[in-house]
């Protein structure tokens, strides 16, 4: 008894000291953003998260886009790309950083979605992007690729390069190899490094400007989401109907959305082949998200992807731009209240 009470001071007063250098050397938890989310074998609702600030009218009817952080996505999107990584006018390295937050507080927003089995992608470019790289930057660009997947906690990366930045430079050689610098470095982990694209559909043709970053990542991207929006008149022509299908045309939605997919997926009609179970569809998540394509009646999505599955050629998902625009406001300061979300959330189901 007598030597319980000396001992028991002293186990005390040693746990207070171990306490104490615990607390004075801090140690970097490992937490949810550690670990990359897998999208193989899964459906995928994509939506797009605006890093920047609203300045209000933004939209293509003058409705505004929402102020939202990254936790604040809709849990329906469950691979969310992070816009953009481009130059900061400094380093012709593209690089990201939070516009509104510490990066400690961004990471924690990582960390929720991907414990909540969510991918969060750092999305390359978007349609302002002057991005040049050069013969040379391969594993520079690859370096700052891993820096932000180590600060950050991001799962992959998504090609999202427009109009003249597509084939700037040598960017269609070098953002491949960094690339697949990147996966090779990630997969000796035991992680998968998810590889993206979101190409204009017009890009997407022999001799097109995306081709080269598809044959060269062919067996290391997850999946290619075709912007089916903001084309105007630009679409399809089909033999079996003999008939051209424009994008903008609300009345044959359906049939512009089967037969895309189903050129894309056999490299028919003048398009390059994408896997069926490596396609995403693109659609603007209102009229304010896109200047056309928006898709007035949802059931034409959804005949579209049932056709599909009849056929044998179930495709992987679809994208939106973007989660911010899904809770915007139209013009009259009407909510939007989250309907792409909500149409299509099924779709994972």
């Amino acid at each position: 008894m007598k030597m319980k009470q000396l001992i028991s001071p002293l186990l005390l007063v040693l746990g207070l000291f171990s306490a104490s250098v615990l607390l004075s050397s801090p140690v970097q938890a490992a937490d949810s953003a550690s670990e990359m989310v897998s999208i193989s074998n899964k459906k995928v609702l994509v939506g797009y998260w605006h890093n920047w600030a609203s300045k209000g009218k933004d939209g293509y009817k003058q409705g505004t886009s929402a102020n939202i952080s990254l936790s604040e996505v809709n849990k329906a999107y469950n691979v969310v790309p992070v816009s953009f990584m481009k130059s900061d006018g400094v380093s012709r390295i593209p690089t990201f950083a939070p516009y509104n937050k510490t990066d400690a507080a961004f990471r924690q927003d990582v960390a929720l979605l991907n414990s909540q089995g969510r991918a969060v992608l750092l999305a390359l470019g978007g349609a302002d992007a002057h991005i040049q790289l050069q013969k040379g930057d391969e594993q520079a660009f690859a370096n700052e690729i891993i820096r932000q997947v180590e600060t950050y906690g991001f799962d992959g990366l998504d090609i999202d390069l427009e109009q003249s930045a597509i084939t700037a430079g040598d960017n269609q050689t070098v953002i491949p190899a960094a690339l697949k610098i990147v996966k090779e470095h990630y997969r000796a982990q035991g992680q998968n490094f998810i590889i993206t694209m979101a190409p204009e559909f017009p890009y997407l043709k022999p001799g097109g400007a995306y081709e080269k970053y598809i044959t060269s990542l062919d067996g290391y991207y997850d999946y290619i989401a075709p912007q089916l929006y903001n084309q105007g008149g630009d679409g399809v022509w089909v033999d079996e109907i003999n008939k051209w299908i424009p994008q903008s045309n609300d009345q044959l939605k359906y049939e512009f959305l089967y037969y895309m997919s189903d050129s894309m997926i056999h490299g028919t009609r003048t398009f390059l082949k994408i896997p069926n179970d490596k396609l995403v569809l693109g659609l603007p998540a209102n009229v304010d998200g896109a200047g056309s394509g928006y898709v007035v009646d949802p059931t034409a999505v959804y005949r579209a992807l049932d056709q599909l599955a009849k056929d044998g050629n179930p495709i992987k998902g679809l994208m939106t731009w973007s989660a911010n625009w899904d809770v915007g406001t139209n013009s009259a300061g009407v909510s939007y209240n989250n309907e792409f979300a909500t149409r299509y959330a099924r779709i994972l189901q």
